[in-house]
């Protein structure tokens, strides 16, 4: 594997969080960073370093003396996501609006490609994955752009832990149709441009589909 381009260490970051969404890097495991970095073709110290960063964020769990470990799955823990999520991502969309063409055709497109993985991706890993990658691209669609960075890079963040959590929900077979409706639904009011409205209705949503989630997680 061979990281180009981007800073070697945000590529290693991006790397590891990927295989902690998607189960490569299960949780409540301990990662062996020495068979770890022979994986990645790379050398320990820039793995250490973006660990680092990665447990400072939440994604990664350090002990004492034992190196790092990924965090155990806790429903708990998802769900105080989404409440706060139900907070910052409206009051972002609301320093957002109102989004210009090409930010809307952005969201028609993920919008798009999201409902054509899940169908393409019935069951199991895949279909995780296709649910887990669904959320974030829409949270990137709708977000991108926002004004307010640091608001906008918190519930970033947010969403990135959350990630593991949609794709353990939909390995687990949750029906995500309903909320692809209702993210159908949320967009026509964005697209229309009533701020105040469409923040509400997202707001709505995101409380009530990650009940619906934790619940599933629970279950």
């Amino acid at each position: 594997m061979k990281f180009q381009r981007q800073p070697l260490r945000r590529q290693i970051q991006q790397e590891i969080l990927t295989r902690i969404v998607d189960g490569r890097l299960t949780a409540g495991q301990r990662i062996n960073e020495t068979h770890l970095a022979e994986d990645l073709g790379i050398s320990r110290t820039p793995l250490r370093e973006a660990m680092l960063t990665l447990g400072a964020q939440g994604h990664l769990q350090s002990r004492m003396g034992k190196g790092f470990a990924v965090p155990p799955l806790d429903p708990g823990e998802f769900e105080q996501i989404q409440l706060m999520l139900a907070a910052l991502q409206p009051a972002a969309l609301a320093r957002s609006m109102p989004l210009k063409p090409e930010r809307l055709l952005e969201i028609t497109n993920a919008l798009n490609r999201g409902g054509m993985g899940l169908q393409r991706a019935p069951e199991g890993a895949r279909r995780g994955l296709a649910l887990a990658g669904f959320v974030f691209s829409w949270h990137q669609a709708l977000l991108g752009q926002c004004p307010a960075t640091m608001l906008a890079a918190q519930a970033t963040r947010l969403e990135e832990l959350a990630a593991r959590y949609w794709f353990a929900v939909g390995s687990r077979g949750w029906d995500a149709g309903q909320m692809q409706q209702s993210l159908a639904g949320c967009y026509e009011v964005i697209r229309q441009g009533d701020a105040p409205r469409a923040c509400a209705i997202w707001s709505d949503h995101i409380n009530r589909y990650g009940q619906e989630a934790v619940a599933a997680l629970r279950g």
